[in-house]
């Protein structure tokens, strides 16, 4: 059974590389010093540890974020292995409602596992972290327990977010459109129209770490432009390209934006497999 959501895992990975998605690297338009293939040798480091039924949530992360880090040589998948690895602890042969399952792994997070998964965060060190110092700040000792961590960071940060809303930002709003746009889309502009839905609807966390809420606001809001222009006029394509382009300029890679198409595009073909009820 881990197998196949491990293969699937690497499918999802695999398939948000082979899409020009503006300001995140593809196979079509790479970050300068990023590489294709060390995010797919991401994707396969990270899916073996994910399988592994003997370690706990927070020993997944860790394992995952230090040997990925380490062995390519910087952050390649931290925000995809903190979304991903919590669906790996769903028992597939029994799932009645996946986000109740979800919500039920996220739950019983214990002290432990919640101080590895803030370790992870420590060690791989994402864009823009240094650059917080209120409460909840991962990188100080505090009395504050991995639960109230994301509470606070949930103010923010989406990836938080999820791990206290029990990923209703993927589950009730990407899932929905992604599936929607499957019946009436080629697949991969289904992929482009999901990343695009993630990048209009609300800052991109990373941006907005890196480079304050004026910038990762105005990013939202050319990807709102964007968005009302999908595939409607011979121009979207151009449009497409130079918001690529522009956004690469500067820097402005949205990288939580593509860990949320990631983690839709997996729990997409985990359904379509399972056929269970979100």
């Amino acid at each position: 059974m881990q197998k196949i959501v491990q293969n699937l895992y690497y499918k999802a990975c695999f398939e948000e590389l082979r899409v020009l998605k503006p300001g995140n690297h593809s196979v079509f338009s790479k970050i300068l010093g990023m590489n294709h293939l060390k995010f797919e040798n991401a994707a396969k480091i990270s899916g073996e540890i994910f399988s592994n039924c003997s370690l706990g949530i927070g020993e997944k992360i860790y394992k995952a974020s230090i040997k990925c880090f380490n062995q390519l040589g910087g952050n390649y998948n931290l925000g995809i292995i903190l979304l991903c690895a919590p669906i790996f602890q769903i028992p597939r042969n029994k799932i009645h409602n996946f986000k109740d399952e979800l919500k039920k792994i996220i739950g019983e997070i214990n002290e432990d596992q919640g101080d590895l998964i803030i370790k992870a965060i420590n060690y791989v060190k994402p864009a823009g972290i240094n650059n917080y110092q209120g409460p909840g700040d991962v990188k100080k000792k505090t009395q504050l327990n991995f639960s109230k961590i994301m509470h606070i960071g949930s103010r923010w940060d989406r990836i938080s977010k999820c791990y206290c809303n029990s990923y209703n930002e993927v589950l009730n709003e990407g899932l929905i459109l992604f599936e929607s746009s499957k019946k009436k889309l080629i697949y991969k502009d289904a992929i482009l129209h999901l990343y695009l839905y993630f990048l209009a609807k609300d800052r991109d966390s990373n941006i907005y770490r890196k480079f304050g809420s004026s910038t990762a606001d105005k990013i939202m809001f050319k990807a709102r432009k964007l968005q009302k222009k999908f595939r409607s006029t011979r121009k979207f394509k151009n449009d497409l390209e130079n918001f690529d382009k522009y956004l690469k300029y500067f820097h402005y890679n949205p990288g939580t934006c593509a860990d949320l198409t990631v983690t839709t595009l997996l729990i997409s073909k985990i359904r379509d497999i399972f056929n269970f009820k979100i």
